[in-house]
């Protein structure tokens, strides 16, 4: 169990140094439109928005909606393993299932 520990606690430490490298962050989509015409699509309190954008927003706009998706799968990892160090090394109560059937995080 120490073992699992210092793992997940390394891996962790990881993460967490690679989030602060990620950069600018945005999330939507980029769609060409026309010649010359592109497009950035978002939500805003359920709605869609549009914003037309020249070629060079786009390209930075298509990085920073990239960057979105890699620090959504960080945190992702991060909770999963907050979790399993909680519930597998802190004293807890006895449950009806076993730790492994309990779903995780996504």
């Amino acid at each position: 169990m120490a073992g699992m520990k210092s793992r997940l606690s390394r891996r962790y430490a990881t993460l967490q140094k690679s989030l602060a490298s990620i950069g600018p962050v945005s999330q939507g989509s980029v769609a060409f439109q026309a010649p010359g015409s592109w497009r950035w699509t978002f939500k805003v309190r359920g709605k869609t928005a549009c914003v037309a954008l020249s070629e060079e927003q786009a390209s930075q706009m298509t990085q920073a909606i990239e960057n979105h998706k890699k620090l959504e799968e960080i945190v992702r990892e991060m909770r999963v393993i907050t979790q399993t160090l909680i519930l597998e090394t802190v004293p807890g109560v006895r449950r009806r299932k076993p730790i492994s059937e309990i779903p995780k995080a996504r």
